[in-house]
């Protein structure tokens, strides 16, 4: 079994003539926490749907456990493994948050409903809210709350590696100083995690380490610890400079 769980080479992503990502290169190992920051534009949700298979590249290789995945459709990326929490939730509105989480672990299907039903109350123990939502229309949830159900609905999937896409998007802080801690706890209990996030001051503190992408390349990546205290990170992402 190989220590690296997912890894990306030279991938590249276009839409028509438009090439969103170049020649970008990652990996993530078992038990890891990687964080992927940069600004609007920079290509990050890209690579991300290129990974989880919503989006076929236009070159390169994505291999997860082993395997290459290159170009497979998300149904199948999922039943192996990689689970992405989407930039903008995309929970079903219409149906209630019991169905939503039902829905997270489709693919599990009617086997092992013991297992199922501990996963269940897993996460509703890491998101209490969202037991006395369960009756409730997804769609009349607070952002924070979807926010939880879309993580907590990704989680059922039973992955190896999850994938959240933008998770502070539309969110105020109080609303992250709930979530982040509850990734934290679930990177350290073994589940490995690769975050997208504008929100760089956040992620450079949770996460091991971190790739830096501008203009749709990987500007720069290393331990996170260590790019906080980069002066290129202090300028353009934490909006300060070190004292001299």
């Amino acid at each position: 079994m190989t220590d690296v769980l997912l890894k990306v080479n030279d991938l590249k992503v276009a839409y028509g003539r438009i090439e969103a990502v170049r020649s970008v290169s990652m990996e993530v190992r078992r038990g890891e926490f990687v964080g992927i920051i940069g600004s609007n534009g920079a290509g990050k949700t890209s690579v991300m749907r290129a990974i989880s298979g919503v989006k076929s590249p236009s070159a390169g290789s994505i291999t997860f456990d082993g395997v290459e995945i290159t170009g497979l459709p998300s149904h199948t990326v999922v039943a192996k493994g990689l689970a992405m929490v989407p930039e903008g939730r995309h929970i079903f509105g219409d149906q209630t948050v019991e169905d939503n989480l039902i829905l997270g672990a489709y693919l599990r299907g009617g086997r092992a409903k013991t297992q199922l039903a501990a996963d269940t109350e897993r996460v509703l123990d890491l998101f209490p809210v969202l037991r006395a939502r369960l009756p409730q229309a997804a769609g009349s949830l607070s952002g924070g709350e979807q926010q939880m159900l879309a993580i907590a609905r990704g989680l059922l999937s039973r992955p190896t590696l999850l994938i959240i896409d933008e998770l502070s998007l539309g969110l105020a802080p109080k609303i992250l100083d709930l979530l982040f801690p509850v990734l934290t706890e679930l990177n350290r209990a073994g589940l490995s995690i690769l975050l997208v996030e504008q929100m760089a001051s956040y992620a450079l503190q949770v996460t091991h380490r971190t790739y830096v992408m501008e203009n749709g390349g990987v500007l720069m990546h290393g331990d996170s610890e260590t790019l906080i205290g980069d002066p290129r990170i202090l300028d353009t992402y934490l909006g300060h400079r070190e004292a001299s």
